[in-house]
């Protein structure tokens, strides 16, 4: 029996039912949501069913949200099949291991056991939906990290393009027009100097002719008549 444990589709098989004690005390426990004092059982009962117990433990882990954990135990629990119950166990086992990879962080880990349980078993719809689901989930991820593959980043680019194209022909303009008013402005300067140079000039010249015109009246001899 799976059950769904989160938002995201990720399913976990329940604890192995067993005729130890330790694991049935166990099993209560997780099933009154007691995962921590599940655990604490179900390590005890390590000794006499390794297998089974680890298996148990990764589950109450599971839930702890104890992922790393969880992983280990899974990978403790499997074992080579030797019968059509041993296969179950184990396809059961690597299933959980594939989930708690996941949620770990290791994804390429988890895709891959999980592919495996598929290969195992063609029927199991779980296994198909969550190998689907993380694959769905790499490929968006693939997109975000890829501009050429996200629409809306190009867009977002290029629209980050055009505003600092804008600026630039925003700031070549203003360096235009500042260039164009210091021409101006050294232009009035410069005709403005002509302006005192002439007229400097032309009181220079005025200046000399009044002074010919006077030298010029002291020197005529004056008449007795």
């Amino acid at each position: 029996m799976r059950i769904i444990l989160s938002f995201i589709l990720i399913f976990l098989t329940l604890p192995v039912l067993a005729q130890n004690s330790i694991l049935r005390q166990g099993n209560k426990a997780y099933d009154e949501g007691k995962f921590g004092q599940a655990f604490e059982l179900y390590e005890k009962a390590v000794a006499k069913t390794p297998q089974k117990a680890a298996y148990n433990s990764g589950t109450a882990l599971y839930r702890l949200q104890d992922y790393n954990a969880a992983t280990k135990a899974f990978e403790q629990a499997l074992q080579e099949p030797k019968n059509q119950k041993q296969a179950e166990f184990n396809q059961n086992a690597l299933y959980n291991f594939a989930n708690s990879a996941y949620k770990a962080g290791d994804k390429e880990t988890a895709k891959q056991a999980m592919r495996t349980v598929i290969l195992n078993n063609l029927k199991d719809n779980d296994a198909k939906q969550n190998l689907q689901f993380m694959l769905k989930e790499e490929q968006a991820n693939n997109q975000c990290n890829n501009p050429k593959e996200n629409p809306q980043q190009n867009k977002d680019n290029q629209k980050d393009k055009q505003n600092q194209n804008q600026d630039k022909q925003n700031q070549d303009q203003k360096q235009d027009q500042q260039q164009e008013k210091q021409k101006q402005e050294q232009k009035e300067k410069d005709s403005s100097a002509k302006e005192e140079a002439a007229s400097v000039l032309q009181m220079a010249r005025e200046h000399k002719q009044n002074t010919q015109q006077k030298s010029m009246g002291s020197n005529q001899i004056e008449k007795d008549w």
